[in-house]
């Protein structure tokens, strides 16, 4: 379901020869239908144009971390961060997001939710690993998971449930842009023109 490896292979083909990003950037002719989808009823994004739906087990989306962040400071168009789940799958992942978020934590914990799910550091598994981690970065257990099982946890929780659905995301990562255009991943051929097809989203007037 997730496309963990697609862009690192991407950047090595980009990187090995062939079209320069440049020649590919220039070449780049977005088609509805082909590069990306218009939902039929748009979502709020808040405050930022693009929506990223992200899971802390995909690998794709931790080596994109850098890259989003250098981008929406160099262009100036805001991204917000959505943890994609369903009732039942990606939820710990998701409800750890929104801990650190609620706990005001969020920017320095971000990337620790990646390493959390993803190094094979560490043999331990559950509350166990989760622990042992905060402890390496002294965060206040006790108080973290208080903060988990909160009611305003659950009321994200329930916030990033509807987004997921209304986005009709179904892999990570995912993109939407302006509440409407869904960027489709697999028409993308390198993480220069995923930039290139935001940013042309990002200023494309809303369809009526």
């Amino acid at each position: 379901m997730l496309k963990k490896m697609m862009f690192a292979l991407l950047m090595i083909v980009a990187l090995s020869g062939g079209v320069s990003a440049n020649e590919l950037m220039a070449s780049n002719s977005f088609e509805q239908g082909r590069h990306y989808e218009v939902l039929d009823t748009p979502i709020s994004t808040g405050a930022a144009p693009v929506m990223e739906f992200f899971y802390y087990g995909c690998r794709t989306c931790y080596q994109l971390v850098p890259a989003i962040a250098e981008w929406s400071h160099k262009t100036g168009i805001g991204v917000s961060l959505v943890p994609a789940h369903s009732e039942s799958t990606l939820v710990k992942a998701a409800r750890l997001h929104h801990t650190f978020a609620e706990m005001g934590v969020l920017a320095t914990m971000y990337e620790l939710g990646y390493v959390i799910f993803q190094t094979e550091e560490s043999t331990l598994q559950g509350a166990e690993r989760i622990d042992d981690y905060l402890s390496r970065h002294n965060v206040d257990k006790e108080r973290f998971w208080q903060v988990w099982e909160s009611d305003a946890v659950n009321k994200r929780m329930a916030g990033s449930l509807a987004l997921t659905r209304q986005a009709k995301v179904f892999k990570t990562p995912a993109f939407v842009v302006q509440g409407r255009y869904v960027v489709d991943i697999e028409s993308i051929t390198s993480v220069d023109q995923l930039f290139e097809l935001l940013s042309y989203l990002a200023e494309k007037p809303r369809d009526k």
